[in-house]
């Protein structure tokens, strides 16, 4: 949910809040129990800001919040493309709407697929989109998504898309055997095609054996498991064509308009555009002018991206600019947080540089300071942090996260100095670029280097955030490194803490020494850890989110409904005219979806079933 303010043609964002981090449930997909529920945790919000829903002139993108002041224009807007992929488009351009009046962008809108609930008519529609800007004139166009081949990895391999993605780049196993290059997906009509892509990806590679090394794929890397091998080498042929679509469709633009690389931002949004390989690799081969995105590139974009359509749309010529990352919630260390967990702290005091250049020498420190930043990756505002020099921290770190031995850790270096450490063309403020590491830092910077000899970088200005700047710069001025091993402060399957009593102890938890909480050392006492423990109550806001149990499932869906059916079903608001309570109408349904299954992809089969 995004707060703005608009002055004149002067649009701010205000404050940026993501859900998951205040309910604690990853990805939170919870709705709401109902719209009275959604208001009051909405104006608790706004409280925190001095305001409530009564203050607001209009409301963007949530249906039944205010009858007089919700805003329904997007619904007449541009039919031919989804809302979703248009607002991960507008997050892109308008980045800094300078570059959007003044320059030429290519921007990508690539992911999995859109939502349907704004947008019930969205299978009719184009699902992913590009955009040419020339000095303030855009044209969209669809284009092919290589994203749902990640999603499907994930769910087929039971592992998070950037665990896949490192494991992919951490082995130096490869198949040798060809596999048929990926179909090209323009929507989710297609999802059958990248389905039966991916099983044979997967089959192909599960039918090599040891014995097979050498002639089939190259040698085994004896630091992984051979199923990890496995699993390295499907992951590359997922990139290597992942690479190949976003790269063609590039090519197709540049042609279509007949302009140069050099003379082109390039934009990345959508969850694809996490991944930082790819957006390094199309940045090095094209040689555009530079790189634009938003921290929230996925789907936590949506309300960015929400307010700036309806400001375009509504207020042509505004002028915005996101500048940092830093627009989360804040909170406050206060006296009563202190005394409630006064057995487990030994000492508070302001915070002194030296002393934190002697923390983190020690072993990693946790940093919890300001406002927090927005998106999936920990910027420096909630984060653990150590030293870059030994091998041992990004060690330590993992085990503090429960990650597996071969994860990355990101550095977060001075941006006056990146180009000295890193193989990379100016900055990357939001850590959305691989890139590799300069020979001479290798052995020096071992934490933060990928097995594969990179690093995913983000760099940092002194006006970003200058309490974290000045530790980078002393640490620098001590070791003559100008960097920190930065990983976002969460545990395993749990969301970025932005909870200070959830911050005090995490860190107890995990044994870290230190807290250093909006410029305040907290250092921790391990004495009664043995037997001490506390309970950390949810935040009262989180009663607003509805629950259903296993009870209410089987009153909804009595006929069971495979998962897949239900999320056929619930994609697709044509098919909601069947009842999931009437026998009849699921077995209608059940109809539908073998018709689906049997067509295996043909678009204007798997969709032509009213007729």
């Amino acid at each position: 949910m995004a707060l703005w303010e608009l002055s004149g043609k002067n649009l701010t964002l205000q404050r940026y809040w993501e859900f998951e981090r205040i309910s604690g449930v990853k990805g939170h997909g919870i709705s709401f129990e109902s719209a009275i529920e959604a208001k009051k945790f909405i104006n608790e919000l706004l409280s925190e800001e001095g305001l409530s829903l009564d203050d607001m002139q209009v409301i963007i993108g949530t249906e039944g919040l205010s009858q007089d002041k919700t805003d329904y224009s997007y619904k007449k807007i541009e039919s031919n493309f989804s809302y979703h992929s248009l607002c991960h488009i507008y997050s892109g351009v308008f980045v800094d709407s300078s570059h959007f009046y003044n320059d030429q962008i290519l921007c990508l809108a690539l992911d999995a697929g859109p939502d349907h609930v704004l947008d019930p008519l969205v299978w009719d529609k184009f699902h992913y989109l590009a955009a040419y800007v020339n000095n303030g004139r855009m044209q969209r166009f669809p284009v092919p998504s290589p994203a749902i081949f990640w999603a499907l990895l994930r769910e087929k391999l039971g592992r998070a898309e950037g665990t896949l993605m490192a494991l992919g780049s951490a082995s130096r196993c490869q198949l040798r055997i060809s596999v048929p290059a990926c179909p090209r997906i323009m929507s989710l009509k297609d999802r059958y095609l990248a389905i039966q892509w991916v099983d044979q990806v997967i089959s192909t590679v599960r039918s090599v054996k040891p014995e097979d090394c050498d002639l089939k794929f190259t040698g085994i890397d004896d630091r992984f498991s051979f199923e990890d091998n496995q699993i390295s080498m499907i992951v590359k042929v997922i990139h290597e064509n992942s690479l190949a679509v976003v790269t063609e469709t590039i090519e197709q633009a540049l042609k279509r308009f007949d302009v140069e690389p050099a003379s082109l931002f390039l934009s990345m949004t959508g969850g694809f555009a996490l991944n930082c390989p790819i957006n390094s690799l199309l940045m090095k081969k094209f040689g555009f002018k530079g790189f634009l995105a938003p921290p929230v590139v996925n789907d936590s974009g949506m309300a960015l991206g929400m307010g700036l359509h309806y400001a375009d749309h509504n207020y042509p010529g505004f002028s915005f600019r996101l500048g940092t990352a830093y627009y989360g919630k804040f909170a406050e260390l206060n006296d009563t947080i202190i005394d409630k967990y006064r057995a487990i702290i030994r000492s508070v005091e302001s915070w002194n540089i030296d002393t934190a250049i002697e923390d983190l020498l020690k072993g990693p420190i946790t940093w919890f300071d300001g406002a927090a930043e927005i998106g999936p990756r920990a910027l420096g505002h909630r984060s653990l942090l150590a030293d870059p020099r030994e091998e041992m921290s990004k060690t330590r770190l993992n085990e503090i996260k429960q990650r597996e031995w071969w994860r990355p850790v990101a550095p977060i270096v001075d941006s006056r100095m990146v180009n000295e450490c890193f193989d990379i063309e100016g900055d990357s403020p939001f850590m959305l670029q691989a890139v590799p590491v300069r020979d001479k830092w290798l052995a020096k910077i071992p934490a933060v280097c990928h097995l594969d000899g990179t690093a995913r970088v983000q760099t940092l200005k002194e006006t970003d955030s200058p309490r974290l700047a000045a530790l980078i710069q002393a640490f620098y001025q001590h070791t003559d490194v100008p960097m920190l091993c930065n990983t976002s402060l969460n545990d395993k399957d749990e969301p970025i803490i932005d909870s200070i009593e959830r911050c005090i102890v995490f860190s107890h938890q995990k044994r870290i020494n230190v807290a250093y909480i909006n410029g305040v050392r907290v250092e921790l006492n391990f004495e009664p850890s043995e037997n001490y423990k506390f309970e950390i109550q949810r935040e009262k806001i989180c009663s607003f989110f509805s629950s259903a149990s296993f009870e209410d499932l089987e009153k909804i869906n009595p006929y069971a409904l495979t998962r897949e059916e239900l999320a056929i079903y619930c994609s697709d608001p044509r098919l909601q005219k069947f009842s999931l309570t009437n026998r009849g109408d699921v077995d209608k349904l059940r109809k539908i979806f073998r018709l689906n299954q049997r067509s295996k992809g043909e678009s204007a089969k798997v969709m032509n079933w009213e007729s």
